[in-house]
């Protein structure tokens, strides 16, 4: 008769986050290829910057009249190293700690730090060159040393409460870098993502941006002008090319989508080098639906249809986060048809709030509003087992 305590009782079943990788790639190696991606583009972003000092002098000066002081001027490139450095440092830091505390947190080093340089190149650095409304522009978060403080928060922030505490739950239900950054600015919002006056003239105490939900050749200039005078280097006494401006660089807004050529050439090796494990339905669809989006937009406003089009995709916060946050492992769909659905919708829904709330980082905010959605559509597209 078998001895009833000899009989081994199964162990325990343990479930890692996602994603789950089998076979040669591990997960350690996405997460290795992902960092020297972020990393590339950090120091390319870098050194396209550091010749531009942000702010200038005659902004400092502007700003002191505003009564906002305490900037500290240096170059631009220099300050997205040190909130790299920042971020990073918290991200892998709180994840150290966590690890050491929870025994059933696992310490993910890697995934750590590919979140901190996530933060640090969705996090908009620098003052437009047309920022001469002080009192209208978040600018101390977006200059030295504010910027810092912030990007830490969104990295503490982001890697405990988005990360370890909803991954408690079995599954992240919402970007944790985008949800932290909109939950740190949220005291904000009205004056950095919803701001009536942008569009109404100086006098009016606005900033004179031309409305996106119309021909964008307004009473004010053309749009195509309103972006040169934005994102030109402070440096210049005449602003780049819009062409340049779109492609090449950008001298404010994400650093990660600074040079849209860089995130296009490391976005698609990244594609190449984790074919079976990227989403790329994603990314293909989501620039897609913009595409589409942004023609119909024209239709419906007129205008240039190139200058449009050029802004959706190539604004900062668009083209980064169609590479690097949209086809996050975690917070995605599982199936291709749901895939699919995410972009499209994604695509859509940055186009609309970019459109008719005048928010350039629209897809952010379409981002989290997708993550939400993903329960449901990880049921689309799942084959049901054979005989049942």
């Amino acid at each position: 008769m078998t001895n009833q305590s000899s009989v081994e009782k199964p162990k325990d079943l343990v479930v890692s986050p996602p994603p789950q990788i089998t076979g040669t790639m591990s997960k350690n190696r996405v997460m290795a290829y992902t960092f020297v991606a972020l990393m590339i583009i950090t120091i390319v972003t870098a050194a396209l910057w550091w010749p531009a000092m942000t702010p200038t002098e005659a902004q400092v000066a502007a700003f002191a009249e505003a009564g906002i002081t305490g900037l500290i001027s240096m170059p631009l490139g220099a300050i997205l190293l040190i909130n790299a450095l920042v971020a990073v440092g918290v991200a892998v830091l709180s994840d150290f700690i966590i690890g050491k505390a929870a025994a059933d947190s696992e310490i993910n080093t890697l995934s750590a730090a590919v979140f901190g340089l996530i933060v640090t190149l969705c996090y908009s650095l620098g003052v437009p060159v047309m920022g001469g409304r002080a009192e209208m522009l978040p600018v101390q978060s977006l200059s030295a040393p504010g910027c810092f403080i912030y990007v830490a928060i969104i990295s503490f922030i982001g890697l405990v409460v988005f990360k370890k505490v909803q991954g408690v739950a079995g599954r992240k239900f919402v970007n944790p870098a985008a949800t932290a950054k909109l939950l740190v600015l949220l005291p904000a919002l009205f004056s950095v993502f919803l701001i009536k006056e942008h569009w109404a003239p100086a006098a009016e105490g606005g900033v004179e941006m031309p409305v996106l939900a119309s021909n964008l050749s307004g009473l004010y200039g053309s749009f195509r002008t309103y972006l040169q005078g934005c994102y030109s280097s402070p440096m210049l006494s005449e602003p780049s090319s819009f062409e340049s401006v779109m492609l090449l660089n950008k001298f404010h807004g994400w650093p990660g989508g600074a040079s849209s050529i860089v995130v296009i050439i490391v976005g698609v090796a990244l594609i190449f080098l984790l074919r079976n494990y990227f989403k790329w339905k994603i990314t293909a669809t989501y620039f897609g639906s913009v595409t589409v989006m942004s023609l119909i937009m024209t239709g419906v406003f007129g205008g240039d249809p190139m200058t449009r089009l050029m802004f959706e995709l190539f604004i900062g916060s668009s083209i980064f986060l169609g590479f690097f946050m949209a086809t996050d492992p975690a917070t995605t769909p599982y199936t291709g048809t749901g895939q699919i659905i995410f972009g499209v919708g994604l695509g859509v829904l940055t186009v609309l709030i970019q459109t008719f709330m005048n928010f350039f980082g629209g897809a952010l905010l379409a981002l989290v509003i997708m993550n939400l959605t993903v329960p449901l559509l990880d049921r689309i597209g799942i084959h049901k087992p054979f005989g049942r």
